[in-house]
């Protein structure tokens, strides 16, 4: 493999998991199978084969993200039970669609590692524990601060199905640590990839549409450009 710290490769993951290191945390947002418009891809698998193509990753260190039902529907036969879920919920027209689920497999999440400011700074307990440098609370297990990314054709880095980067930083502050391999296996514009750089975690995409490949290795070239610009100001 290259020794890039970020980077998206052009292929079917299948062809290139076998490849990657066996410390990697993989951390994806797979196509839904909901009948998403893709340039390159269906997503309009039979179960049976949607099941197939996830079970891949089947004893990898993984976090996935899906809606509640399908991650039911199709994680579970793939993967098993896991062994933490995470509930991120967001504002949505879409009819039970005001919801994901993150599911790990194989992966603790440390809520520790991701603090939510105070409720009620002017209690007096409160107050003492600002006062000994504590600057929040651990997380919890679901969180509605992060909203829905606008789908917005004029975007220069435009894909069907976004999600926020804060996301993505979010689930890599909770399962890994600077200086980790993150691997993304439908990496699609890049979005992990960004979180990564701006974590300090390295970064391995795999993405089958070569025009989203493409676009996300753009994405990561330009970022860590003004990523390098921010830092030499800092």
């Amino acid at each position: 493999m290259s020794k890039q710290l970020w980077q998206v490769i052009n292929d079917d993951f299948r062809n290139v998991i076998t490849t990657l290191p066996d410390d990697a945390t993989f951390i994806t947002d797979p196509p839904y199978n909901i009948k998403f418009g893709y340039n390159q891809y269906e997503d309009n698998l039979p179960d049976d084969e949607y099941i197939e193509l996830i079970s891949e990753l089947r004893d990898k260190k993984l976090a996935i993200i899906h809606y509640p039902e399908e991650s039911m529907k199709y994680f579970v036969p793939a993967l098993g039970v896991p062994d933490e879920v995470n509930v991120w919920a967001y504002n949505s027209n879409l009819p039970s669609r005001q919801s994901r689920l993150i599911n790990y497999y194989n992966l603790k999440p440390n809520y520790n590692n991701v603090l939510q400011p105070f409720k009620n700074p002017n209690d007096k307990r409160i107050k003492a524990q600002i006062a000994n440098g504590k600057t929040g609370v651990r997380s919890y297990d679901w969180f509605s601060d992060i909203q829905l990314v606008k789908n917005v054709s004029k975007q220069k880095y435009n894909h069907p199905c976004p999600v926020p980067v804060k996301l993505m930083e979010r689930i890599i502050k909770l399962t890994t640590n600077e200086g980790d391999l993150v691997v993304d296996v439908f990496a699609g514009s890049g979005t992990t990839g960004i979180a990564c750089m701006n974590t300090g975690r390295r970064f391995i995409g795999i993405e089958l549409d070569t025009i989203y490949a493409d676009m996300a290795n753009e994405r990561l070239a330009e970022h860590g450009v003004n990523f390098a610009k921010q830092e030499e100001l800092l």
